[in-house]
């Protein structure tokens, strides 16, 4: 009997590693502050910024790599490998020394970017794989695991405070012990049938990721999934605590400190955690009832979403502190435009898993674009979203949001009109 091929241990996996990676930024930031305010060394909101800066400078430039090498040597050996080095960061963060952190927290944050660029390209480049003749199953499959990564970030999220009231600076080796079990779930995954690159030397590898990153259906997508990566580093990021928590107050924006002072920061967790619940379960949705749906006109939904959700949010801003009706129109049109959000990550995931059968070979360098935009997203939506939000308050994100949406609706635009010449059987191999 054939052994039918499962997503379930890699995507447990996937859920511990994003739970991980969620606790150890909540973790680390508790521990800085405690550091912070106990020894004479301060330690500024500057040196915490560079951290991410560091991880995703990384991850950005090793993903591309590792993932022509998953393409060359097979996915598994990278599926165990990443999390080794997530488990040895995690580790070694326990030993970080109470005077001048920062070189050593640097050189920890390299190293979890490298974790992540094994990591991710290798698991996207199996779950093509293992899709590759499942269309309807590939939409599924990749809202599942934008579902495990954002479920698993918001558990994280919760548990590292947990962590670090039970356990303090001993929470690292939890985090740590917790990788051996990310390790044994990605051994556990099946072996997918991949289509394994030939040994090239560095610079045919060099042209060979030239020649996909100028496919045609690519380079009329990244824009698109730029700008809503953007997005993430906007509305799921410490800018948007700071601004509802923040003593600072604006004329006419209600939303600005709304959560401030005593008490604030409990509300502040039960909006955000109500919020990620909701975006969790649309992703649910998106992955089982709509799987059928084109790729494209998922994409068109979720920038409708978008702009539904900045309406919303800029007329609970902007109500009147003694207007309460109003409320009962914005909330649920905000909650509409979240759920029709969430259809763009998953329907991207397939878009661009689809693109990668051009490139068989090299599904794996096409897939490791995801961790490359995302982060690149990542610091985008951080550095304009606290420029906008300085200028303007809590109505500069809604202003940069439209304005990344309308950039990612061009592209989709000009995606849709040259859908036509981009032909499902086309090949960079074809004049191989």
């Amino acid at each position: 009997m054939v052994r039918r091929h499962t997503v379930t241990p890699l995507l447990v996996g996937t859920l511990i590693l994003r739970a991980n990676s969620g606790a150890s930024t909540i973790v680390l930031g508790l521990l800085l502050a405690h550091m912070a305010a106990s020894t004479a060394h301060k330690i500024t909101s500057v040196q915490v910024g560079l951290l991410p800066v560091a991880f995703y400078i990384s991850e950005l430039t090793l993903a591309p790599f590792m993932g022509g090498l998953s393409d060359r040597w097979g996915r598994r050996i990278f599926l165990v490998l990443g999390p080794v080095f997530g488990l040895l960061q995690a580790g070694l963060l326990f030993f970080t020394p109470a005077h001048q952190p920062l070189p050593y927290l640097l050189s920890l944050q390299v190293l979890a970017g490298l974790s992540g660029a094994i990591t991710v390209p290798a698991v996207l480049g199996y779950l093509a794989d293992l899709t590759v003749r499942d269309q309807s199953r590939r939409v599924r499959v990749m809202s599942l695991y934008e579902l495990v990564t954002s479920g698993g970030i918001a558990v994280g999220t919760v548990m590292g405070g947990l962590l670090w009231f039970w356990f303090g600076r001993g929470a690292f080796v939890w985090l740590a012990v917790s990788y051996i079990l990310v390790i044994w779930c990605m051994w556990l995954s099946p072996v997918a049938n991949q289509a394994v690159s030939s040994e090239r030397k560095i610079g045919e590898t060099a042209r060979r990721y030239l020649r996909i990153l100028r496919m045609p259906r690519l380079l009329a997508f990244l824009p698109a999934w730029l700008c809503i990566s953007a997005l993430v580093g906007i509305w799921l990021s410490s800018q948007l605590t700071f601004i509802l928590s923040t003593p600072v107050r604006y004329p006419h924006q209600l939303l600005m400190g709304s959560m401030s002072g005593p008490g604030g920061g409990r509300m502040l967790s039960l909006v955000l955690g109500g919020i990620v619940l909701f975006f969790s379960l649309s992703l649910l949705f998106w992955a089982f009832f709509l799987q059928k749906i084109a790729r494209l006109r998922l994409m068109f939904t979720s920038i409708i979403g978008v702009y539904l959700a900045c309406i919303a949010l800029f007329g609970i801003n902007h109500r009147g502190a003694s207007d309460t009706t109003m409320i009962y129109v914005w909330l649920p049109l905000l909650l509409i435009g979240v759920f029709a959000e969430t259809s763009f990550a998953p329907a991207a995931l397939a878009y661009l898993a689809d693109i990668s059968e051009e490139a068989a070979r090299d599904r794996g360098m096409v897939m490791g674009l995801y961790s490359i935009f995302l982060g690149l997203g990542q610091i985008l939506g951080n550095g304009l979203g606290g420029m906008f939000a300085h200028r303007f308050g809590f109505d500069g994100l809604i202003y940069l949001t439209a304005l990344l949406a309308l950039v990612a609706l061009f592209s989709l635009f000009w995606l849709f009109k040259k859908g036509e010449g981009y032909s499902d059987d086309k090949s960079i191999y074809a004049s191989e």
